[in-house]
């Protein structure tokens, strides 16, 4: 919106006000004490509810983000106060029917449907309100469906219209996905779009089937289209269907691409903060793909990313216009905020109001951080956050002896599951029947689906879910309540954007007004002063490539440069950094040798001295296959040099002599070990927190002869586990379940 009015005006002077101030925080510290302690520290008069309903109603008018989201503030913490029975008859009344006007004029339909809840109103709307709503619900009404927009997700689909390339960013109860569906269901109406598809690019398999599920559901009554989930599109389904949408992470994309039967029209990228992330050695692949389809498509991009200010950047990245951006901070659900620190027996509230912490004035009530869990959940939904697979298998399974069983039917169906398809004595097991589950990157994706699943239904008695850093993957999870044990994310310390992410989960919406956020200090040498800082709010940061106004920075280039040269990188260079620039350095080699002329070239050629003898040398060297380079730069170009000399060309022979007639272990642990060599695996692979070999010989010959004895079982077409005294034959399936769960389990 542009242009000032005069509730823009008054805006301004009601935030300045030390009346306003004074109400506010009497408001924020009355929800904070009551949350914390079990006690309100002031009681809330009949004349401080009507000022902070008429600050709500004043600055919902206004058309500054700012105060429009101060606005829905007010009254999510009054209805925590009404949730709380710290209202009056007449002033819970009155908020019902103020919210209401409020909340049509943000055009916060979700919110209006929580605050009804089907029940009959006794108020009626000013005849204006009245007018505003029904012309709201009609003009800002779905593609699909019977549901509204509200004012700022309308504001992003009008701004779309018309830009073939187009990035907006905003807070994670903003509704991306809501949005990015309404966007899909239209463009699928398009008959430009037949013999063609749509892809949606997500960072992980699990979200793979989370977003294909959603779109069926969404497409059920457009029989053109059909959703895939896989890099292959046979002949059955082209003359079906005219019209394809896939889900593809990168490196799926990347397999599509060696041999695509459909042209990509549009790529829409959710969570698109990963295509830059300087903690994710897949970054490099997600640039590469994007890129790659940009090279030989004439496709429209849209990206969606958490809280930045600069959305532009994902389109400069790829050197498209930047007209098409929009970053918004206006949030459909409200959050409070809070430090709890076990260990110094103190505890803080973060005010959204005055961008400070305040101290409350009572130590914690409890010293256990399951103990807090549980007395601050009460009845409602709870995600908890640990930065480690192992951590959270164990933190579910002591705060389920803390709780009583729980009896459910749903809960007793996944209790089935789990033991049929894992063990019967798997720790998740004994934590449904409490209503705990965990959730992890390493437990079987159809498990962790599962229990996704659960803990949305809002009946459902699951209520505690103990997840790691999976949640950040865009993973739609929400609760009541996020309480953050380790402020860190992977092996290192959170980035704003990921903390943002995480908490941006507390609170659903239309089930919710607002969400808390509670950050738990029960270790020592944990939440310094650096992580703190990134509780508050604040400003959303601007994002930073280095491929993007680079400015100075060399270190990125010259990193590369080493790796094209065979020089070793800095000893610090942590494992996923070092993935991230040999992958860099693949998809350099591959620009000059299609005479690309990208920015990733052009600024290696300017920051690094010699940098274009570098790469001359690097591209004579290179005796590979361009084409699978450019299907997997993820193996190194002097690795694949050598799989193509001593494979391809036959150097050292094929890997399954001619004439094999068995395949067995013996053959399987040849196989392996040429592979091995040829890959130098005990190097490549040994590096980082979770390895996939050891880095001593004993140790990676070990696990040569595992898997030349799993693919011996696996071919045949089942896999025995034999004792002293018998076999247990099992399924393949089974056996994926058990060895990924096995490998979970052990500490």
């Amino acid at each position: 919106m542009t242009g000032r009015i005069a509730a823009d005006v008054l805006g301004d002077m009601i935030v300045v006000s030390d009346s306003y101030k004074q109400d506010i925080a009497a408001l924020e510290t009355h929800v904070s004490h009551a949350f914390l302690t079990g006690a309100a520290s002031v009681s809330l008069r009949e004349e401080l509810v009507d000022r902070l309903l008429r600050y709500a109603d004043i600055l919902s008018h206004s058309t500054s983000e700012q105060y429009r989201e101060s606005s829905y503030t007010l009254i999510a913490l009054l209805r925590e106060c009404q949730d709380l029975g710290d209202l009056s008859s007449s002033s819970a009344k009155r908020l019902t029917a103020v919210a209401t006007a409020v909340l049509v004029e943000l055009g916060n339909f979700p919110g209006l449907r929580t605050l009804t809840n089907g029940s009959e109103v006794e108020f009626t709307l000013p005849e204006s309100r009245g007018i505003l709503r029904a012309a709201k619900e009609i003009v800002q009404a779905t593609k699909h469906g019977n549901q509204t927009l509200t004012d700022t997700q309308y504001q992003i689909t009008e701004r779309m219209k018309g830009e073939d390339y187009f990035s907006f960013s905003g807070p994670t109860s903003l509704g991306k996905s809501f949005i990015l569906k309404d966007v899909i269901y239209d463009i699928v109406q398009q008959p430009d779009l037949d013999q063609h598809c749509v892809v949606v690019l997500v960072p992980t398999k699990a979200l793979i089937g989370q977003t294909a599920a959603d779109i069926r559901v969404l497409l059920k009554d457009v029989p053109e289209v059909n959703v895939a989930t896989f890099p292959s599109l046979p002949l059955f389904l082209r003359r079906t269907y005219p019209r394809t949408i896939f889900v593809f992470t990168p490196e799926r994309l990347l397999r599509y691409l060696a041999a695509p039967k459909r042209d990509i029209d549009y790529l829409i990228v959710d969570e698109a903060q990963k295509v830059i992330s300087k903690k994710d050695a897949r970054s490099s692949i997600y640039y590469h793909a994007i890129l790659e389809v940009t090279r030989r498509f004439a496709t429209k991009l849209i990206f969606a990313s958490p809280s930045i200010q600069n959305p532009e950047l994902f389109l400069e990245l790829f050197q498209k216009a930047t007209e098409g951006a929009l970053a918004v901070q206006e949030r459909t659900v409200a959050q409070q905020r809070y430090f709890v620190d076990l260990i110094d027996r103190k505890q803080y509230y973060l005010s959204g109001s005055a961008s400070e912490q305040i101290e409350i004035d009572q130590p914690p009530l409890v010293r256990t951080p399951i103990d807090l869990v549980t007395s601050l959940s009460g009845t409602r939904k709870s995600i908890i956050y640990i930065n480690s697979s192992a951590k959270s298998a164990d933190f579910a399974m002591g705060l389920s002896a803390t709780l009583p069983k729980v009896h459910d039917e749903e809960i007793d169906k996944l209790i089935k599951f789990v033991k049929e398809h894992i063990h019967k004595d798997y720790y998740l097991v004994t934590t449904l029947k409490h209503g705990v589950a965990f959730h992890h990157g390493k437990m079987p994706q159809e498990v962790r689906e599962k229990v996704e699943a659960l803990f949305s239904e809002p009946n459902s008695k699951l209520k505690y879910v103990v997840c790691t850093s999976t949640l950040l993957e865009g993973v739609n999870l929400p609760a009541k309540n996020i309480f953050v044990l380790n402020d860190t994310h992977g092996p290192s310390g959170f980035g704003k954007i990921d903390f943002e992410n995480l908490a941006g989960r507390a609170g659903r919406l239309t089930y919710d007004f607002s969400g808390n956020v509670i950050c738990v200090r029960h270790e020592s040498g944990s939440w310094s002063q650096t992580t703190r800082d990134l509780i508050p709010r604040g400003t959303p940061i601007a994002a930073e490539s280095f491929l993007v106004n680079p400015g100075r920075k060399t270190k990125e280039f010259t990193d590369i440069g080493k790796v094209l040269q065979g020089k070793p990188l800095a000893k610090k260079t942590s494992n996923d950094a070092r993935r991230a620039v040999e992958q860099y350095s693949s998809i350099l080699l591959l620009h000059r040798l299609g005479k690309q002329q990208t920015p990733l070239r052009t600024l290696f050629v300017e920051k690094v001295p010699e940098g274009s003898k570098i790469l001359d040398k690097a591209v004579a060297e290179f005796t590979g296959s361009t084409e699978i380079l450019r299907r997997s730069p993820g193996i190194l170009p002097k690795y694949q040099n050598a799989v193509w000399d001593g494979l391809v060309l036959g150097v050292n022979g094929p890997l399954i002599p001619n004439g094999t007639e068995e395949l067995n272990y013996d053959l399987f642990k040849q196989v392996l070990t040429q592979l091995g060599v040829l890959y130098n695996w005990i190097v490549t692979e040994s590096g980082g927190k979770e390895p996939l070999v050891p880095s001593n010989d004993e140790g990676y010959s070990g696990r040569i002869r595992y898997w030349a004895t799993l693919m011996s079982y696996w071919v045949k077409g089942t896999l025995s586990f034999s004792s002293s005294s018998a076999q247990s034959p099992i399924t393949p399936r089974k056996a994926r379940l058990s060895i990924e769960t096995s490998k979970s389990q052990s500490t």
